[in-house]
């Protein structure tokens, strides 16, 4: 009979790591404190001012687009920090995400609509949806949302974003402020952005 000595290690067993706690600051909060620093600084060089102007006028909420992957994450967010910045207003951190996107395949259809009838037809069977983008109680963004490969498309997307800013004419009895267009590649990433 064989016997069988040593088969494990003399040391003691190690105890198991602890649970990792993720240190990681919510997206969100990471995004409004960006925004904040960019509305304080606007403060500190404009003074009082600038808080009207970037209120009343959306300033914030188009430097937002300005603002690359800070901003995209959560680009309401970014403008609410923005906007207690320019006020000199104390942080007030969200406590959650604070974009908030609506899908409208009627308004979608209005616009394609109205694009055939005009002879630009051709450029709105690219697109495939129209998202109202509600970055503060009143300001949004309309993003829509083709099937333009990433890398190509800017003068087709910039064309696009033209006719949209001439067709909407007025917000379409919505309530609040469309500031911006986006247009998306298929990829979901920017390829233009036009003030409306």
């Amino acid at each position: 009979m064989i016997g069988l000595v040593g088969c494990g290690s003399n040391k003691p067993a190690s105890k198991p790591a602890p649970e990792s706690r993720s240190t990681a600051m919510p997206a969100y909060v990471a995004a409004y404190r960006a925004g904040y620093t960019v509305g304080k600084a606007v403060y500190d060089s404009s003074g009082k001012g600038a808080a009207v102007h970037e209120t009343v006028w959306g300033g914030c909420t188009r430097r937002a687009l300005r603002a690359g992957s800070a901003a995209e994450v959560d680009r309401g967010a970014w403008v609410q920090g923005c906007l207690n910045g320019v006020a000199n207003a104390p942080e007030q951190i969200p406590t959650g995400p604070v974009t908030t996107r609506t899908p409208d395949a009627k308004l979608l259809e209005q616009f394609r609509t109205w694009a055939r009838a005009k002879g630009e037809g051709q450029q709105v069977d690219h697109t495939r949806a129209l998202i109202e983008v509600q970055l503060t109680e009143h300001d949004y963004d309309v993003e829509i949302s083709t099937d333009y490969p990433a890398g190509s498309g800017k003068s087709e997307s910039e064309t696009l974003a033209h006719s949209f800013v001439e067709w909407w004419d007025g917000d379409h009895g919505r309530d609040g402020i469309a500031r911006n267009i986006l247009i998306l590649g298929a990829d979901g990433k920017k390829l233009t952005a036009q003030r409306i």
